[in-house]
C-alpha cells in the first residue's frame, strides 16, 4: 500500500513538537467533535474523501520499550501498564478492536540514542521513525526526562511538567486508503516515581491512545469542570475522557473526575463509528455486539435558514447533543448522552489565498476533510444506547462549542464558530437498530450582507469612502478590491469580525489580509500580508499596515484564515490610504492643503513632520488640515485612526518653502556709490524659483547677510536676518552704508537647511565727504491721472554722521507739481521732509533736494507716470485662506507697472469687490442665509460690496474680507482690479469647525477645499 510518511527525523519532530503544543492532539489534523482526522482530497484516494482515518481492520499491534519506565514501573509493570490503557478501548461491547503487543522494540530507547543535533534536528532508532510501520505503534519509555528535552525542549521532561508532558505523542504516517500506519507514544517516567501518580499517567496514557486510535476530541456536561451548578455522579460518568482540556488544578486528577479514564457513553459511540462491530466481522471479536443493531442512530444536518425559515447552506461547527430522556423523571439524563460536531467530515480549513493553501510542513490543507456541501452540516449521534431495552426517548439539543473549554473541538479547530440562529430542542423515540435523520434549521440565523462581485481577474472597485460592511457569504469565498496608489505612500486596511448584532467578535470569521500588485499573476503570493487573524488588541480586529514602493494599482483581498464561508461572516472594512496633497509645497508660515484619499473621518490625528495639523474639514475622502509652521524641506503627512491605530504616510509629499531643486536669482542688485548713512538708489530684489526656472516659490526662506556695517531694510537696520519670498516668489531690501567702503550683500536660499547652500550676491561702494545727501524715494512711479500728495525725505550728512538743524531746499525742476514748502531743516537724525503733491499727474516731474546755502550737494526725485494700460497686479498675501471661526488675514495686493523688474506704482486706484455666496449643494450650519433647493448645483448670492483703495508710497493696497456674518459654510470671493485691465480673483472659505481636539486656526496660504467649492488658480496663489 503506498503510503505518505515523513522520511526524515526532521519531518518527524515537527509533527511531534505541532501536536505537542495543542495538547498533544495533532489538533491541525483533528476532526474532533467526531473522529480525530477525515481524509480530504489532494493527498487521499479520492474514493475515500471525508472518510474518518483508522486503523486498518481495527487490529492493533503496539511494541513497547526495552528499558524499565521508572523504578516504581520497570519494563514488565510498564508493559502491563501500557496493555491496560489500551484495554479500556478495546473493551467496548460493540467496538471492533483489539489491541496486541508484538513485542519489544529493538533497543532500550533512552537519551544516548534519541539526540537534538546542532542542526535543530533529531537522531533517533529506525523502528520509532514515521517509515517504520513493521512497528506500527512504538511506546518509548523515557526513564530520565531526557527524551522529552530532546523532542519537546531542554527541561519539558522535568517532574515539574507531568501536567502537560507526562505522556504525548501521535499518529505520524497516513495511506492513501485512509488509513494510520505508524504512531508514537512516549511516557516520561519522571511522571511515575510515586503511587500517587500512577492514575495521572494512565489517564493521560489512555487520552493519548484515543487519539492514536482516531478518536477527537468531545463536549458534553461541561458543569463537571465549570462548577456551576455543581455537578452530580451522573454529570461524571456521561463526562467523556475525551474532552478537550483540563485546569491546572487537576494535579492529581481525581480531585477532578472519580473515575478519570473510565469511558462514558460518548467515548464508546466514539470509538464504535470509528470501528464498528458489524455482522461481516463479529466473528473475529467474540463476546461483542453488532453496532448498528445494538444501539440506536439519530443523524443530519443543521442549517442557515432564510427570512422565511426556509433551509440555505448547511452549518458546520454546531455541538449536536442527544441526552436519553430518564422516563421515571421525564428529565434528560447526563450519564446516557453523545454528542457530534456538525461539519466534522467536512473541510474544516481549506487555507486561503492569503495565508496560503499549504500548513507549516508543506501538506495542502485539502489533505483533510471533503468539500461536499453534504456533509457540510452534517452530524452523526450513531451509537446512542438503549439503557431500558426496549424504546427510549433522546431529546436532541444543539449549542455552541465552548471556546474556552473546547477551543480545539470541531471541524474549526483551533478556532470555533458560534452557531448562528436558535433551533428547536427535539424528542425523538428510538429502540436499538433504529436509523432516524433529523435535520436542525436555526431560525433567525444570519442573513448575508451584500457583496460587491469580485474576482482576482476583476476586482470591485472600493467602496466609497473606504470604509463598508459585508459579508464572506460562501465556503472559499473572498473578496478583492482594486486600489490605486502612488508610491512612498503607507496605507493601513482593517477589518473586525462582526456577530449577527454588528458588534465586534473572535467567534465567526477569521480576517486575514493580502496586498497584491494588479498584474500579479494569480497565485502569487501577496507582496503584504496579515500572517494571522485578529492581530490588534481590538476586539475582533485583523489590520495590514502596508508601504507602496511604486506606483501603480494594487488588489486589496479579504479572506478567512481557513477559507470558508457563511451567511453570518459579516465584516466591517477601513481602508486607510492618503493619496495626493495640494498644493504640494506652501511657505514656510504654513498654511492650509488638502488631503485627498480614502477613509477619512474626524476626529483622526493629523501631523506634519512631528507637529500635529489641525482639521479644518473633514469628509471620507478628503481632508483639509491647517499645516504649522515650518523649516524649508519636504515633510511627510501621517493621517492616524486613534481608535484603530491605523495610520497612512506620504512620504516626503509636501514641501516647505524652498525644495533642493529651487533657486534664487538676483532680480536687481546695482547701485552707484552711495554716501554712507544714506539710502540707496535702488532696492536689492531676489527671486526664488522652482527647478523650471519659471514657477515662483512663494514662502521661501531667504537669509540676508552683509558686511561693512551695511543696514539693511528687510532686517529693521540690522545687517542680516531671515524673511519668507512673497506669493511672487520675491523678497527685496533697502541699502543704507554704515561705513565707508566696499560692502557685499549675499542672499542664501533656505539658510542651514540644503549642503551646498544656494545663493547670490551684490555689492555697493560707499563713500563719505564733509557734505553729504541722499533721498529715501529717488524714482517715483505714480498712477497718471492720480491727484494726491507723497512724502519726499532727503537726509544730510558729514562724513555719516547726520546733521541736525541744516536747511534743504526742495525745488521743481520740471514738470507740474506743487511742495508743501520750498525749505525743510533736518531733524537730530539728519532728515529733512517736504510734500509734492500732484493733480491728475500726467508728465514727468523732476524735484531737487539740495543743502543750503549753498545747494551743494544735491540730490534729485524724479516721479514718473504710469498709464493705466501698463499697470499690473501682484499678490502679496492672504490668498487662499479657510476660517472656521476666526477673521482673515488682509488680502494684499501690489500695483506694479510692465517693466522688468517691476517697479511699485503710487496711487493707483484697486476696486476690492466681495460677493459671498452660499456654495452650491451646502446648507447653512446655523440656518443664516438662502439656500437654492430648486437647483442645488447652483451657489446662492449672500451679499455683495466693494471698497475702493488706493496704493501706498510701496504700490500696496489691502482689505480685511469677512463672511458679513453668514453661517458657514460660504465662500467669500474677493476680486480684485486695478489699471485697465489687471485683475486678481481671491475664493476664501468659511467652513463649519471640524470636531477635533484642537482648536483650528486661519490659514493664510493657498487652498483647494472641498467640493463643491471653487479653488484658487496658480496665479492667485
Amino acid at each position: 500500500m503506498k503510503t505518505r510518511m515523513a522520511s526524515t527525523s526532521r519531518s518527524f519532530l515537527l509533527r511531534l513538537a505541532w501536536s505537542v503544543a495543542l495538547v498533544l492532539a495533532s489538533a491541525l489534523l483533528c476532526r474532533a467533535g467526531g473522529p480525530k482526522n477525515v481524509a480530504g482530497t489532494s493527498y487521499f484516494d479520492p474514493t475515500v474523501a471525508g472518510q474518518p482515518l483508522a486503523w486498518p481492520q481495527g487490529i492493533i499491534t503496539y511494541f513497547t520499550d526495552q528499558g524499565d519506565l521508572s523504578p516504581l514501573l520497570p519494563n514488565a509493570s510498564a508493559n502491563s501498564f501500557v496493555a491496560t490503557a489500551f484495554s479500556q478501548w478495546t473493551a467496548v461491547p460493540t467496538a471492533a478492536l483489539a489491541a496486541s503487543s508484538g513485542g519489544q522494540l529493538a533497543e532500550d530507547v533512552n537519551g544516548s540514542n534519541v539526540t537534538l543535533n546542532s542542526d535543530g534536528t533529531i537522531s533517533m532508532p529506525a523502528d520509532i521513525q514515521p517509515s517504520a510501520t513493521g512497528t506500527p505503534i512504538g511506546v518509548v519509555y523515557d526513564y530520565d526526562g531526557s527524551i522529552t528535552d530532546a523532542l519537546i525542549g531542554a527541561g519539558a521532561g522535568g517532574s515539574g511538567q507531568c501536567f502537560w508532558n507526562a505522556v504525548y505523542g501521535g499518529t505520524d504516517n497516513f495511506g492513501t486508503l485512509a488509513t494510520y500506519q505508524h504512531a508514537l507514544i512516549v511516557i516520561n517516567g519522571q511522571c511515575a516515581l510515586q503511587s500517587s501518580q500512577i492514575t495521572d499517567v494512565q489517564y493521560h496514557l489512555v487520552r493519548v491512545i484515543g487519539g492514536v486510535l482516531g478518536v477527537g476530541w468531545s463536549q458534553l456536561n461541561l458543569k463537571v469542570q465549570t462548577g456551576s451548578p455543581a455537578p452530580t455522579s451522573d454529570d461524571y460518568a456521561g463526562f467523556p475522557v475525551m474532552h478537550f482540556s483540563d485546569t491546572g488544578g487537576c494535579v492529581p486528577i481525581t480531585v477532578c473526575y472519580p473515575n478519570p479514564y473510565q469511558l462514558s457513553m460518548d467515548d464508546e459511540a466514539a470509538i464504535s463509528r470509528l470501528y464498528p462491530v458489524t455482522a461481516q466481522n463479529q466473528a473475529s471479536f467474540p463476546g461483542k455486539q453488532v453496532f448498528s443493531s445494538s444501539t440506536a442512530r439519530i443523524y443530519g444536518s443543521v442549517y442557515f435558514t432564510d427570512t422565511h425559515g426556509v433551509a440555505t447552506r448547511p452549518m458546520q461547527g454546531v455541538n449536536v447533543v442527544a441526552r436519553w430522556i430518564n422516563p421515571q423523571t421525564g428529565q434528560p439524563s447526563r450519564r446516557y448522552a453523545a454528542s457530534s460536531v456538525s461539519g466534522f467530515r467536512f473541510t474544516g480549513n481549506a487555507g486561503n489565498p492569503i495565508t496560503g493553501l499549504d500548513d507549516s510542513a508543506g501538506n495542502p490543507f485539502q489533505d483533510w476533510g471533503s468539500q461536499s456541501q453534504t456533509v457540510e452540516g452534517f452530524f452523526d449521534l450513531a451509537g446512542l444506547q438503549i439503557p431500558n431495552g426496549g424504546s427510549a426517548q433522546y431529546q436532541v439539543t444543539v449549542e455552541a462549542v465552548d471556546p474556552h473549554w473546547s477551543p480545539g473541538l470541531g471541524p474549526y479547530s483551533p478556532g470555533p464558530v458560534s452557531p448562528s440562529g436558535v433551533a428547536q430542542t427535539i424528542t425523538l423515540t428510538v429502540t436499538a437498530g433504529s436509523d432516524v435523520q433529523q435535520n436542525f434549521l436555526m431560525t433567525g440565523s444570519a442573513q448575508p450582507l451584500p457583496q460587491a462581485a469580485s474576482s482576482w481577474s476583476s476586482p470591485a472597485n472600493l467602496p466609497p469612502g473606504g470604509d463598508w460592511i459585508s459579508s464572506l457569504g460562501a465556503y472559499d469565498d473572498r473578496a478583492y478590491f482594486l486600489l490605486p496608489a502612488q508610491a512612498n505612500r503607507t496605507f493601513s486596511v482593517a477589518v473586525t469580525a462582526l456577530d449577527e448584532s454588528g458588534s465586534a467578535t473572535e467567534l465567526k470569521s477569521q480576517p486575514v489580509i493580502g496586498v497584491w500588485g494588479a498584474s500579479d499573476p494569480q497565485g502569487t503570493a501577496p507582496g503584504a500580508l496579515t500572517p494571522s487573524p485578529f492581530n490588534q488588541l481590538t476586539a475582533g480586529m485583523t489590520r495590514l499596515d502596508a508601504q507602496v514602493l511604486s506606483s501603480g494599482n494594487l488588489i486589496v483581498g479579504i479572506a478567512d484564515l481557513r477559507g470558508d464561508g457563511r451567511s453570518d461572516y459579516h465584516y466591517h472594512a477601513q481602508v486607510l490610504y492618503a493619496d495626493t496633497v495640494s498644493p504640494a509645497r506652501i511657505g514656510v508660515s504654513g498654511g492650509a492643503i488638502k488631503i485627498q484619499g480614502t477613509g477619512f473621518a474626524p476626529g483622526f490625528a493629523s501631523t506634519i513632520g512631528n507637529m500635529a495639523a489641525s482639521q479644518l474639514a473633514v469628509s471620507a475622502g478628503q481632508m483639509i488640515l491647517s499645516a504649522p509652521a515650518s523649516t524649508d524641506g519636504p515633510q511627510d503627512i501621517t493621517i492616524t485612526d486613534p481608535v484603530s491605530g491605523a495610520s497612512t504616510t506620504m512620504t516626503g509629499a509636501l514641501t516647505y518653502g524652498a525644495a533642493a531643486t529651487d533657486n534664487i536669482v538676483l532680480l536687481y542688485g546695482l547701485n552707484p556709490n552711495t554716501p554712507v548713512g544714506t539710502q540707496a538708489t535702488n532696492p536689492v530684489s531676489v527671486r526664488v524659483l522652482a527647478a523650471d526656472g519659471v514657477t515662483p516659490v512663494s514662502g521661501a526662506t531667504i537669509g540676508w547677510s552683509a558686511n561693512n556695517g551695511l543696514q539693511l531694510s528687510a532686517c529693521g537696520g540690522a545687517s542680516s536676518c531671515t524673511v519668507t519670498s512673497d506669493q511672487n516668489g520675491d523678497a527685496a531690501t533697502w541699502l543704507t552704508p554704515g561705513a565707508p567702503g566696499l560692502a557685499t550683500l549675499t542672499a542664501t536660499l533656505a539658510p542651514g537647511v540644503y549642503s551646498p547652500a544656494k545663493s547670490v550676491i551684490t555689492s555697493l561702494n560707499a563713500t563719505e565727504s564733509s557734505s553729504d545727501i541722499g533721498v529715501s524715494t529717488p524714482y517715483l512711479w505714480i498712477s497718471q491721472g492720480a491727484s494726491l500728495g507723497v512724502p519726499l525725505t532727503a537726509r544730510v550728512l558729514s562724513n555719516g554722521i547726520p546733521q541736525n538743524g541744516t536747511q534743504v531746499n526742495f525745488t521743481i525742476v520740471n514738470g507740474t507739481a506743487t511742495l508743501s514748502s520750498p525749505s525743510a531743516p533736518t531733524n537730530s537724525a539728519g532728515y529733512a521732509t517736504v510734500t509734492l503733491t500732484v493733480t491728475q499727474f500726467s508728465a514727468l516731474v523732476q524735484v531737487s533736494a539740495c543743502v543750503a546755502p549753498s545747494n551743494v550737494p544735491c540730490a534729485v526725485v524724479y516721479a514718473n507716470p504710469v498709464p493705466l494700460a501698463q499697470q499690473n497686479l501682484q499678490p502679496i498675501s492672504g490668498g487662499g485662506q479657510v476660517s472656521t471661526g476666526p477673521a482673515f488675514q488682509p488680502i494684499v495686493v501690489r500695483v506694479t507697472d510692465s517693466a522688468s523688474p517691476p517697479n511699485s506704482v503710487v496711487g493707483a486706484p484697486v476696486a476690492f469687490l466681495t460677493t459671498v455666496l452660499r456654495p452650491g449643494g451646502t446648507v447653512p450650519a446655523n440656518g443664516s442665509g438662502e439656500t437654492n433647493s430648486g437647483n442645488p448645483a447652483m451657489p446662492v448670492i449672500l451679499t455683495v460690496s466693494q471698497i475702493s483703495a488706493v496704493s501706498d508710497v510701496h504700490g500696496l493696497a489691502g482689505i480685511t474680507p469677512s463672511g458679513a456674518g453668514f453661517s458657514p459654510p460660504v465662500e467669500v470671493d474677493v476680486m480684485v482690479s486695478a489699471g485697465a485691465s489687471a485683475l486678481l480673483d481671491y475664493p476664501l472659505f468659511v467652513l463649519p469647525a471640524a470636531i477635533t481636539a484642537n482648536a483650528p486656526a486661519t490659514t493664510t496660504e493657498p487652498i483647494p477645499t472641498r467640493a463643491p467649492l471653487r479653488f484658487p488658480r496658480d496665479e492667485e496663489r
